[in-house]
């Protein structure tokens, strides 16, 4: 970046961030917070004059040992020079001065100087949520650990679909995600060795609630069970309810116990979550906030259901199209789904059909899709079916999922069964689904 003229907004500014960026060491001993103003330097040599609000007016100077300053620090130095008192110092590759309206003390210099060699080093870790990037910030917030987090560390969930899609979401932010079940725990020993296992605890722990409290500091701190190239650290309990079978007591002591050292991972910037599967409401407050129960927006998978040649499935998708739109339309249909069908069994297709009147072949917008009848177009039925084995859903999810990326459109898809004494019925339609038909071709 290039080092613009100091009267020169807004560059004057971005240049300010870009050297207060560099976070150069500061002085604690000043028994106030921080807050240094940028006043002069040069990005190329690493060189930053700061103004500290402290009493007396202090300013330090970081210049590089040497080589020339850079920048406008020579001419701010001249100027500090003329109205304060300075002492300096050298450490490293740099020289330090500190400028003070009123002459610092030894002692007072002593301190300064130890209190810039005890400021820790700055952390490659960034934080997770930062509100001084506002812009970042309003991002973040839309986070589903940020909606968490923000209303405390233990959170409830119905189902245990629900929880595996939270945990799988705060995956997907980088959090690591420790998963234990609890629903095959006959006592208490099992938990502590489920949890031992998950987390990595050492082989000294001591299996009781106060050795759990010690290692699960030593996961806040990045000993074990977390890592700091990750996001944040999650426990997720699935069937939780069985330890409040076991013993409701240390089930609640446990959560309380993950509460509080979540608290001391914050102070470290590492989050950390419990995430549990229980149906129990009033598991009160642990960690000082409320139990929550949380809801995903995902539906849970809909359950199998397999059919066998017995059944013929259909498949009806409609579109406004004019006669020739619609011969092609069934051509480009039969390319996506046959070989979906040809993986289930034996298939047919039939022509392009009118819709009749009463299914809405005179309307000129569809109920469902919303698009509007163009000029010389009708609405058609593109019809086919299948017998042979397969789950209905799989089935209807993987036919609708290849019409809709082919991006071919269509108004509306429906999906008929027909087995038992409506079987005739669809064999009428179908007649090349005649099992007992030798020479029966797809």
């Amino acid at each position: 970046m290039p080092m613009p003229s100091w009267q020169d907004q807004p560059a004057h500014r971005e240049y300010q961030q870009a050297l207060r960026d560099l976070r150069i060491a500061l002085p604690r001993w000043w028994p106030t917070r921080v807050h240094a103003d940028v006043v002069g330097g040069d990005l190329d040599t690493g060189a930053v004059v700061l103004h500290l609000p402290f009493d007396g007016n202090p300013y330090l100077a970081r210049l590089p040992l040497r080589g020339p300053s850079g920048g406008n620090t020579d001419t701010t130095l001249a100027e500090l020079d003329r109205t304060h008192t300075c002492r300096e110092w050298t450490q490293d590759d740099w020289r330090y001065i500190v400028f003070s309206r009123t002459p610092l003390t030894d002692t007072d210099f002593r301190c300064i100087r130890m209190s810039m060699n005890a400021a820790p080093r700055t952390s490659p870790r960034a934080a997770v949520f930062d509100p001084t990037d506002k812009a970042l910030f309003e991002t973040q917030r839309q986070r589903v650990d940020w909606q968490l987090l923000q209303n405390g560390v233990v959170h409830r969930y119905d189902t245990r679909f629900a929880l595996d899609t939270a945990a799988g979401h705060l995956a997907g932010l980088g959090y690591i995600i420790h998963l234990v079940d609890a629903a095959t725990w006959t006592n208490l020993d099992d938990m502590h060795t489920a949890l031992a296992a998950a987390l990595s605890f050492p082989a000294y722990y001591g299996r009781n609630l106060d050795a759990l409290d010690d290692v699960l500091r030593d996961v806040a701190e990045y000993h074990y069970g977390s890592d700091p190239d990750t996001t944040g650290t999650v426990l997720a309990v699935a069937g939780f309810d069985r330890l409040l079978h076991l013993d409701r007591t240390t089930a609640i002591a446990v959560l309380d116990i993950i509460a509080q050292r979540a608290a001391t991972a914050a102070l470290f910037g590492h989050p950390m979550l419990c995430l549990i599967d229980s149906t129990a409401d009033g598991l009160g407050s642990v960690g000082g906030a409320p139990v929550l129960r949380q809801t995903v927006s995902e539906y849970p998978p809909d359950p199998p259901e397999p059919f066998d040649e017995s059944t013929i499935v259909e498949f009806r998708f409609q579109i406004f199209a004019t006669p020739i739109e619609a011969e092609q339309y069934a051509v480009r249909m039969r390319g996506l789904v046959e070989p979906v069908l040809a993986e289930v069994g034996h298939y047919q297709f039939r022509p392009p059909l009118l819709t009749s009147v009463s299914e809405g072949q005179n309307d000129e917008r569809h109920s469902s899709s919303g698009r509007q009848r163009k000029d010389g177009q009708h609405l058609y039925d593109i019809d086919f079916a299948v017998r042979g084995h397969g789950d209905r859903h799989v089935l209807g999810d993987t036919v609708f999922d290849r019409v809709s990326d082919a991006d071919i459109g269509f108004e509306q898809m429906y999906t008929s069964y027909f087995s038992g004494k409506y079987l005739p019925d669809a064999l009428d339609r179908y007649p090349l689904l005649d099992l007992e038909n030798p020479e029966q071709p797809r």
